[in-house]
């Protein structure tokens, strides 16, 4: 019965290692780099975001 338990567990690390790597890979793809139109959108809703901060009396030092 030990030996059974110390093979689940080998089982497992393999398993969690080759999950592991599919996640990364998924990752890598999806976080590829920015076209320069999406490099725009990005840019211009930052400054976006920027500006209403800015504009926000809350963030104003007194």
């Amino acid at each position: 019965m030990a030996n059974g338990a110390g093979d689940l567990w080998g089982l497992m690390t393999v398993v969690g290692v080759v999950i592991l790597g599919i996640v990364i890979a998924y990752a890598m793809i999806r976080n590829r780099r920015m076209t320069p139109q999406e490099k725009g959108i990005s840019e211009r809703a930052t400054d976006r975001v920027y500006d209403q901060e800015a504009r926000d009396p809350a963030n104003r030092n007194a």
